[in-house]
């Protein structure tokens, strides 16, 4: 411990003082030159005094002195270093300069760092029990791993934990992530045995492929809780296109995390809610909920949250409901959800929970207790935990109108079953639990290869540079990759048009095109279903004299086959600065951006990937068909955003890449591109 201190108050105090008083099982030795002794132990003028063997040096001294320290571990052949110390990356300017030395000392070693700026680590493990944070309540051991890029927030994390009666397996708060990243911790935390359950706060991905790569493999063995800041973040940029808007300061998290299974909360609150409830209750084994309550309103509220997230309301047997009666008040209702009145006992109580459980069309429940009696709030509890036990089915409780200190609510998390003080919070940590379930049912998928006309492709982007490509290139370079496209040709002038579609075949659509024009509806430079050369001739002069009269010089102009039916959908790439190549997918058309119900998927995606980001989306019901109208060809879709993926990271010099529409037929029919903007 370099920096430990013998005055109260200073954070080298703190820290030793934490490592003592949690009963550290292995040898601290203090570090400090002013002192003979610190908390009652012998100390050290500097590292390589230290006589024995260290494994791990916790530093807290000026930022200034930290990479001579650093030099001192490693010539002591220490492999692990937390850094405490402000001051580096975080402020900029010199700080920079330093963490820059930091992490060259490390790599000169061969040690590995946690931080610096953050506030410590902790291994519950009962062997080692080292709390080397300067947090003021001690954790308590048990199955949750932790990882905060904040230290303010890791304290307050922490002494909420406690009082949730939530164990701590591992932390690690990671200030400015110079060496140590959360992907490395998903990885040491993947085959850990004592941890069940892992906690994210993220403020920025680092990697956010490698964080794909890595939290695919470990969600399959155990969930990952992720709260995330800077959902509001403005953009830096002015965007192109539609997939540009569309994109936002979120849109890559929210990929990442679909693509994961990473469940995201939207608060601590709702982080630590989930976290109770995966820490203590086995995973429902379907969404099929009841609900036992003595209270009518609190039931309606949870009834609500539960379909909004959703699961079901169960169906209980006749047989159930037949013996919930016999045992229930005479006013009591048990029809799901349950209302066993404030009439009921805890005897009454626990009789009809235990029906319910026993029910084979039940997978979870979710209990309300308003206590109308306060004494009898601990048989209830006792009932509550002592029912659920027997059926080993998933127990949630809503404890309403008491703190977390009651004895009831306190009875109930000491023996396993997570408490909340509303039924909403209790009903959306059962969704996680049978959202993660689902996801680890899901296939883990696989990404496709496509044959691809390199010379083609080549072509279309020879001598690019930044900006847009003109849509003809656009459309040659999608041909190139396998999508279906309409049948267009670039043309100057009328007589260019009309031979064109003559080739073509009528009926066509005319676009003016240029860099002016990259929304073609807005500016009135397009027309559909020209059915003759008359008609033609009509709408090019009147679309000429309209982007006359609006200063708008087309650089040419489009004539196109015009494609009939089907579902207008949109397909995208946004290759964002901290993310990379984001796909988008969502139904199409000039209102796509005030709509704004698409999916995102981090290239490259798997076939999984696709069909998630396809059936993601709320409008995904008229894609299967509404009110007669044939399902569409949902594969087509799929497999054109599996040729996308392959597309942009084939080419990462591709910025945003604007398929709208894309028309969808019915199934088995294909999707055809129709309009397509490349920008470079």
């Amino acid at each position: 411990m370099v920096g430990a201190s013998r005055q109260p108050g200073k954070i080298g105090y703190v820290l030793v003082h934490n490592l003592i008083v949690g009963e550290y099982r292995g040898t601290i030795y203090p570090v400090n030159p002013n002192a003979t002794s610190v908390h009652g132990i012998r100390a050290y003028p500097n590292v390589a005094a230290i006589p024995d063997p260290v494994d791990l040096a916790v530093i807290c001294v000026p930022a200034e002195h930290v990479p001579a320290i650093a030099e001192e571990c490693g010539k002591k052949g220490i492999r692990g270093l937390v850094v405490i110390t402000a001051g580096f990356g975080e402020v900029g300017g010199r700080g920079e300069t330093l963490e820059r030395q930091l992490v060259a000392v490390c790599r000169k070693h061969g040690m590995r760092m946690i931080g610096p700026n953050c506030m410590g680590i902790i291994n519950g493990d009962p062997e080692v029990r080292m709390n080397a944070t300067f947090a003021p309540t001690p954790p308590l051991p048990g199955s949750v791993s932790f990882t905060s890029q904040s230290g303010a927030l890791g304290v307050a994390i922490l002494d909420h934990a406690r009082r949730l009666n939530i164990g701590i397996a591992k932390f690690a708060s990671l200030g400015n992530k110079a060496d140590v990243s959360g992907n490395d911790l998903l990885q040491a935390w993947e085959d850990d045995s004592a941890t069940k359950t892992i906690l994210m706060y993220i403020e920025s991905f680092g990697n956010p492929q490698n964080y794909v790569r890595i939290a695919r493999d470990v969600v399959r063995k155990k969930p990952i809780l992720a709260l995330k800041s800077g959902r509001t973040e403005a953009g830096a940029r002015a965007t192109k296109s539609h997939t540009g808007a569309l994109g936002g300061s979120d849109a890559g998290a929210e990929a990442v995390f679909e693509q994961t299974g990473t469940l995201r909360a939207n608060s601590i609150e709702e982080l630590f809610d989930a976290a109770m409830a995966f820490s203590s209750q086995p995973l429902p084994r379907g969404s099929r909920v009841a609900i036992v309550s003595d209270a009518g309103g609190p039931a309606v509220m949870c009834t609500d949250e539960i379909i909004a997230q959703g699961l079901e309301i169960a169906k209980l047997d006749a047989k159930t409901k037949a013996a919930v009666l016999e045992a229930a008040p005479e006013s009591a209702s048990v029809e799901n959800p349950i209302d066993m009145t404030a009439h009921a006992d805890a005897a009454k109580y626990t009789r009809a929970l235990d029906l319910v459980l026993a029910d084979p069309a039940v997978d979870a429940a979710i209990v309300i207790y308003v206590p109308p009696i306060v004494r009898e709030e601990l048989a209830f509890a006792r009932g509550v935990w002592e029912t659920a036990r027997r059926h080993g089915k998933t127990v949630l409780c809503n404890f309403l109108g008491r703190s977390e200190t009651s004895e009831g609510f306190v009875e109930l998390v000491s023996h396993g079953i997570p408490t909340y003080l509303f039924p909403e919070s209790a009903a959306r940590a059962l969704a996680a639990m049978v959202h993660y379930r689902e996801f680890r049912e899901r296939p883990v998928g696989q990404a496709r290869h496509f044959p691809v006309d390199t010379a083609r492709a080549a072509a279309a982007l020879q001598g690019a540079g930044h900006g847009p490509r003109t849509e003809v290139e656009g459309l040659s370079l999608l041909e190139a990759y396998g999508f279906t496209v309409a049948r267009s040709q670039a043309v100057k002038g009328l007589e260019e048009a009309l031979a064109a579609a003559e080739k073509v075949g009528y009926p066509v659509v005319l676009k003016a095109t240029g860099p002016d024009l990259l929304h073609k509806s807005e500016a009135k430079a397009v027309a559909l279903d020209l059915a003759d050369p008359g008609e033609l001739r009509r709408t090019f002069a009147s679309m000429e004299q309209r982007l006359a009269e609006n200063r708008i010089r087309p650089a040419g102009f489009l004539v196109q086959e015009f494609v009939r039916g089907g579902k207008e959908c949109i397909l995208g790439l946004q290759r964002d600065k901290r993310f990379g190549p984001l796909l988008l997918f969502g139904l199409g058309g000039i209102y796509v951006e005030y709509l704004k119900d698409v999916a995102w998927g981090l290239a490259p995606i798997t076939d999984a990937d696709a069909a998630r980001m396809v059936r993601s989306i709320r409008t995904y019901p008229l894609l299967q068909g509404v009110r007669g109208e044939p399902p569409s060809d949902i594969r087509a879709l799929e497999e054109a955003l599996l040729r996308l993926s392959q597309l942009v990271g084939d080419h990462p010099h591709i910025h945003e890449i604007d398929l709208n529409p894309v028309l969808v037929g019915e199934a088995g029919k294909g999707a055809t591109v129709v309009d397509a903007r490349v920008i470079l």
